[in-house]
């Protein structure tokens, strides 16, 4: 499967996978530029955790998104976000 990375956060713009206009844009590894609803639950895959699937849901992306753009590496855990929270497994 494909590894899908938040890399940034725009705001006012369209997303490219439905075409809505957005207030918050979720900036990917791939160059696209997509809504967090859509992030969460048309282009990913749940997470697992001890056997149960989730999603961060959408407000929580976008909270990642905003952290990723606006702060360094070493400062995204003093939101509670990490590394692995900025990496998601595309649906084929």
């Amino acid at each position: 499967m494909s590894q899908i990375s938040i890399v940034g956060y725009e705001s006012d713009c369209n997303c490219e996978h439905c075409g809505r206009a957005l207030k918050h844009g979720v900036r990917l590894s791939d160059g696209r530029l997509v809504g967090a609803t859509c992030l969460d639950k048309k282009l990913t895959k749940p997470r697992q955790y001890k056997g149960k699937s989730f999603r961060f849901g959408a407000e929580h992306i976008i909270k990642i998104a905003k952290v990723v753009q606006f702060y360094s590496p070493s400062n995204w855990a003093r939101f509670g976000v990490s590394a692995s929270s900025t990496t998601f497994e595309g649906i084929a």
